[in-house]
């Protein structure tokens, strides 16, 4: 049997519709091509974040009952936790096909030809990967948050030949198979590379390009980089520190403010913090993923934004 070669990272920094449809607040989106997605908060190095992560209700097969899954685009694919999953006696039907030859640093399993579905969008049959031996049980307990609800991460896999707008203002997230001329005349679009299912951001920086994977996983942070590049980008006066997971691994960011514009495409950004991991914790991974760098959520969390995977696209909300 062939080694399945997995480029699992999993950034998750802990931290044509009908036309009786509704419309959501883009009114050009229909509300069956529409999810709600939920904040999760934490405490972080003594501090509150009201928006540390993105969560998606999620089900599968005719399981009517809900749980949450963060949403990571900087996974490469979906991956379920066998704690929080059998701790759900409606998913023992379920058949954990083993990995063992799975060329990643946990064991897998997976979960073939299952109906996956985030709210009330169905996706289709598809295989699910699953870490073994990780994640929490699940307590069932009213008033639950999402985070202590959550089965595992929705990554970039599911919506590889799809088109993404993600409405930060209203929380909502919509699916599109193909692209029509009213969302081509609401969004300003960039040519963008993918790297593994992962979205890699052209951003110009004193009239260089540098290729930034977007990440939703990245919650807290508008951008992550290599120490080198964060000398050239920053002051270099240091004005955050925070003490960070990665997959349960620690993790110390060390952040200071812009000191140069940036653009993606027609728009512009300035006065940001830019984070680096201290001991070049992640430079190694940006090499690997092929980019210079992470930009998260905090970038856009007054906008609009929609991610063409279909024909490789950035556009953000004119």
């Amino acid at each position: 049997m062939k080694k399945l070669a997995l480029a699992i990272f999993g950034l998750t920094v802990f931290f044509s519709g009908c036309k009786s449809s509704k419309k959501s607040s883009v009114n050009f989106i229909p509300d069956n091509l529409t999810e709600k997605f939920y904040w999760s908060p934490a405490e972080i190095s003594g501090r509150h974040f009201d928006k540390a992560a993105m969560y998606l209700p999620i089900s599968f097969d005719t399981v009517s009952e809900i749980h949450y899954s963060q949403f990571d685009l900087g996974s490469d694919a979906t991956i379920l936790y066998q704690n929080n999953l059998k701790s759900i006696t409606e998913y023992n039907y379920l058949k954990l096909d083993s990995l063992s030859d799975a060329n990643t640093e946990r064991p897998l399993f997976m979960i073939k030809s299952v109906e996956l579905n985030i709210g009330k969008i169905n996706f289709g049959k598809r295989n699910v990967l699953g870490f073994y031996n990780y994640g929490e049980p699940i307590a069932r307990k009213k008033n639950a948050s999402v985070s202590e609800n959550s089965l595992g991460t929705i990554g970039a896999d599911i919506v590889q030949n799809k088109l993404l707008v993600i409405n930060f203002p209203n929380q909502t997230i919509s699916f599109f198979d193909s692209t029509n001329s009213t969302l081509e005349k609401y969004f300003s679009f960039i040519k963008c590379k993918i790297e593994n299912n992962r979205i890699m951001v052209p951003i110009m920086v004193n009239g260089k390009t540098h290729y930034f994977m977007y990440d939703t996983g990245s919650s807290l942070f508008p951008m992550m980089t290599s120490f080198n590049n964060w000398k050239e980008i920053t002051t270099q006066k240091i004005n955050d520190t925070l003490s960070v997971t990665n997959f349960g691994n620690p993790v110390i960011m060390v952040g200071s403010n812009s000191s140069k514009e940036i653009n993606i495409g027609m728009n512009s950004l300035a006065d940001f913090d830019v984070y680096y991991a201290k001991d070049n914790n992640f430079d190694k991974m940006f090499e690997q993923l092929k980019c210079d760098g992470i930009i998260g959520n905090a970038f856009f969390f007054n906008k609009t934004i929609c991610i063409d995977f279909k024909t490789k696209r950035f556009g953000i909300a004119k």
